[in-house]
């Protein structure tokens, strides 16, 4: 079988603040390609950018594959772009890994897909949408930080991008310098309400029927002060920073049976009214009460061997060359007609 590894090739410098995330990717370049080469695939690696024109021609004058290990994150070390890519691999007709363009596009955009888990009568935070230079209704976020603090993030990135422990705010002042920070580098900004309690990433595999992997919980340490335990950029990229050796991922999780039910039950829901394929990771909170909640759905998660999906497929006794190949047999059974 010959086999396309597409990517974005990281263009950041060094010195970039979102160098690490955007330059995550060539780990999984790498350990797919071995996986790969294993089961005697012929493998050839692409890396798109860094213009958008030249990617496009890129995609363009592909010669045919049987299947496209899609792992494109966006440009520049943003998520702009990760859905077009998946579509013009779909009209040029190539079979690809992971979910259709639809999917990605929706979950980039997270208040647009917390407006449908909330549809869909799947739980997820109280929220509001904040676009630069847009009149911020003071009144009603004053009383909403009356009833609890909130979190302020990027409105369509993934990966941490943007959030630090200083994006959970108790202030008004806090939340008008959160909201600047993010309009400036990132533009809209979701405005959630802060679900004090444990975290949970969910993976899910969908080879093909979904099931969910053993639940991971992030275990946070001192360097989170306990009101704003949450998973920021350094804590996911700083390798040596206090808040990523603080925040060990425990999976499978210590979790009981009942509320373990409950987490995969809302998990695949969301997975499956998302409109997720093959694989996927759902973030959710609990909070002091039980409740369970929706944070948000990663389509395409970082399937590296040392992210977070690869610790669920050992922990749940999948090895990892026997997914990357289940991943690819099962998109070669998707290709389009002749």
């Amino acid at each position: 079988m010959k086999v396309l590894i597409l990517y974005n090739e990281p263009a950041l410098p060094r010195d970039h603040p979102d160098a690490a995330s955007e330059a995550g990717v060539l780990e999984s370049v790498e350990a797919v390609n071995t996986s790969l080469a294993a089961h005697i695939h012929r493998c050839f690696a692409l890396g798109l950018g860094p213009t958008v024109d030249e990617a496009i021609a890129s995609i363009l004058d592909l010669e045919p594959f049987d299947v496209v290990v899609n792992l494109f994150e966006g440009f520049g070390g943003v998520g702009r772009g990760e859905a077009v890519i998946a579509g013009l691999l779909e009209l040029r007709g190539l079979a690809m890994t992971g979910s259709p363009p639809e999917c990605l596009e929706l979950v980039r955009h997270k208040p647009r897909t917390k407006w449908l888990l909330a549809g869909a009568g799947i739980p997820t935070p109280e929220f509001f949408l904040v676009s630069p230079n847009c009149q911020v209704d003071r009144a009603q976020f004053a009383v909403l930080l009356e009833q609890g603090p909130l979190i302020v993030k990027p409105a369509h990135e993934d990966a941490s991008l943007g959030i630090s422990l200083a994006s959970v705010v108790t202030t008004e002042a806090e939340l008008n310098e959160q909201l600047k920070q993010v309009h400036d580098r990132f533009g809209p900004a979701l405005v959630e309400r802060f679900i004090a309690g444990r975290e949970f990433n969910v993976s899910v595999l969908a080879l093909p029927e979904a099931q969910t992997l053993p639940l991971a919980e992030i275990e946070f340490g001192e360097a989170f002060p306990p009101d704003r335990r949450i998973v920021t950029y350094d804590a996911k990229w700083a390798a040596d920073s206090d808040e990523c050796v603080q925040s060990a991922v425990r999976c499978p999780a210590d979790v009981e049976p009942d509320l373990a039910a409950e987490i995969r039950r809302e998990a695949l829901a969301a997975f499956r009214a998302t409109g997720c394929r093959d694989y996927a990771r759902v973030d959710m909170r609990v909070d002091v009460q039980g409740r369970v909640f929706v944070l948000e759905v990663n389509g395409n998660p970082d399937i590296s061997p040392t992210a977070g999906f690869a610790k669920a497929l050992e922990a749940g006794g999948i090895e990892y060359d026997g997914f990357i190949h289940r991943l690819v047999k099962n998109a070669y059974a998707r290709r389009p007609p002749a």
